[in-house]
């Protein structure tokens, strides 16, 4: 779901074509030796490799990139720890995902979208708004701060599962309005997913204007810890109840919770 934390104008292929297209100018001692490729752009040539040696690399290369100052122009600097999770444990090697446990995490989507309270779901003027507020959400993503991710409700994420099933025109088209190309993570947990569900809400009521879920978005933010410090602390307990008054404007009073 990602909104997926890199700056304007940089995304993650960026990043790996630094760190596999980098010619290096490497010291060693007091010597300067030219190298062609990254360790890691030499490695993934072998016709076998494994995970230990894929790790070994990825550790020389951060070493290499450090040598000559290039790992400061990485954007994402966890980057090497994000693709050892994303493909290590994949059931095939020739896909670059786990379609099982994607498919699995996919089960929850489809019983709520095909659900009777999603009945209205499949009509001209519901997808239309649908598509005009999946447009707004990812023109959002221009908005957000680089530590905070957008959650999508129901039926924008019916549109954006649906752009995606064209992935060369969805590439293309984040890369002209949103200068990066956009992963939707459906990996996030359900307490971030709460947090970034207020966020996004927020966030939308600010640049639109208009409400943007029927989620509760007061009950989750309302923690009883909160409410303990509010006591507590004046100040704070003003600042929650502020922040409560624009969850509740960011709210919409749509019965269905398809929709925004």
């Amino acid at each position: 779901m990602d909104s997926d934390g890199t700056r304007r104008g940089v995304s993650a292929v960026d990043d790996l074509d630094l760190i596999l297209d980098t010619d290096l100018q490497a010291r060693v001692g007091r010597t300067i030796s030219s190298v062609t490729g990254t360790s890691l752009a030499r490695y993934i040539t072998l016709s076998q490799p494994t995970w230990k040696g894929f790790i070994l690399a990825f550790q020389a290369t951060v070493r290499e990139l450090k040598s000559v100052g290039k790992f400061k122009n990485i954007d994402r600097r966890s980057i090497f720890a994000r693709l050892r999770v994303a493909y290590m444990g994949i059931v095939h090697q020739s896909l670059s995902i786990d379609l099982v446990a994607a498919s699995l995490r996919q089960r929850e989507f489809a019983t709520k979208i095909t659900s009777a309270e999603c009945s209205g779901m499949d009509s001209p003027f519901a997808l239309f708004k649908a598509t005009t507020r999946y447009h707004k959400f990812m023109l959002l993503m221009n908005r957000g701060s680089k530590k905070s991710f957008l959650v999508p409700t129901l039926d924008i994420d019916l549109c954006w599962h649906t752009h995606q099933l064209f992935p060369c025109s969805y590439r293309e088209w984040c890369l002209e309005h949103l200068h990066r190309a956009v992963n939707h993570d459906d990996t996030v947990g359900k307490g971030d997913l709460s947090q970034g569900m207020r966020a996004t809400s927020l966030a939308w009521l600010e640049a639109y204007r208009e409400p943007y879920t029927t989620d509760d978005l007061r009950k989750g933010y309302f923690s009883p810890g909160r409410k303990v410090a509010g006591i507590i602390c004046p100040p704070y307990g003003l600042h929650m109840l502020n922040k409560g008054r624009k969850l509740d404007k960011a709210r919409t009073g749509s019965a269905s919770r398809c929709f925004g």
